[in-house]
């Protein structure tokens, strides 16, 4: 597993998954971000998942990178992240320039060093905080 450590320049923001009665999936959050992670591959650590395709999920995101729009599609159907972790890999990139966990079904936090990316965040969810560490 990789390490997670809070890079210098990095910051975290936490927002709430459940909305008015609604529970915003990760292929939502991942559509809400749109250009600024389109060409992003990702590793996914999934701890805990409802979904009728928990089958098929696993087998796609098994000991590889997924694209943006392959995870958008996979998690569309009724599905709901309660525990896990994706880090996000842009271009070429073997560094890690976004990460996104589900903690406890009730929060995502996302940590990345990109301004771009967290003002998004905090312009679609305006209860999006700080969060000291990962």
């Amino acid at each position: 597993m990789e390490e997670r450590k809070n890079v210098t320049g990095t910051r975290i923001l936490s927002f709430k998954a459940w909305r008015g009665g609604r529970y915003v999936g990760l292929a939502e959050v991942l559509t809400s971000l749109a250009a600024l992670i389109d060409g992003h591959r990702w590793r996914l650590t999934i701890d805990w998942l409802v979904s009728p395709e928990l089958e098929a999920i696993t087998e796609a995101t098994a000991n590889s990178l997924v694209t943006t729009s392959r995870l958008i599609e996979l998690f569309s159907v009724d599905c709901q992240l309660i525990d896990g972790e994706l880090v996000g890999h842009g271009g070429s990139s073997s560094v890690p320039e976004v990460r996104i966990r589900a903690f406890d079904s009730g929060h995502w936090d996302v940590q990345t060093d990109s301004l771009e990316l967290l003002e998004k965040i905090i312009m679609l969810y305006p209860d999006a905080h700080e969060l000291p560490e990962w």
